[in-house]
């Protein structure tokens, strides 16, 4: 009876995967920092998520203080979760993650590259004798 309950709780994780895929949707990442076009409202959960094992947390406060979201390696954001453009003002960075900042979204208008946590962004020039605290607007975190 055993057997027959786990294959049909298998059979149906499969057809709910195969449902899914024909959609046209790829299945969600098994990970706790996702963001996308769909999700760039920023929530409060968020706050009490783990970090990322290879990534970046970027903070309204700092030193790493403040609300904050973060973002696995490999992952690119053209533009932030609601209420963090240009107002991030320390960074994380786990595992070897490289962070590249940008002043605007899109990856334009300047950029800096992070290979290690920055407490205080008005430690970090920008240019003209302006700093990157409270600048930021997309990121790429490698």
């Amino acid at each position: 009876m055993k057997r027959f309950a786990a294959f049909l709780i298998l059979v149906f994780l499969g057809f709910a995967v195969s449902a899914y895929a024909q959609q046209g949707q790829r299945m969600p990442p098994d990970n706790n920092w996702a963001y996308g076009p769909q999700n760039n409202q920023w929530n409060p959960s968020w706050d009490r998520r783990p970090n990322p094992r290879s990534g970046a947390c970027f903070y309204t406060t700092a030193p790493f203080r403040g609300h904050h979201f973060c973002v696995r390696s490999g992952d690119r954001l053209p533009s932030l979760p609601g209420g963090f453009g240009d107002n991030i003002s320390s960074i994380q960075i786990f595992g070897r993650a490289r962070v590249r900042i940008f002043n605007d979204r899109n990856y334009r208008n300047g950029s800096a590259e992070l290979d290690r946590s920055v407490s205080d962004l008005r430690t970090v020039p920008f240019r003209k004798g302006h700093t990157w605290n409270n600048r930021i607007s997309s990121i790429v975190v490698y």
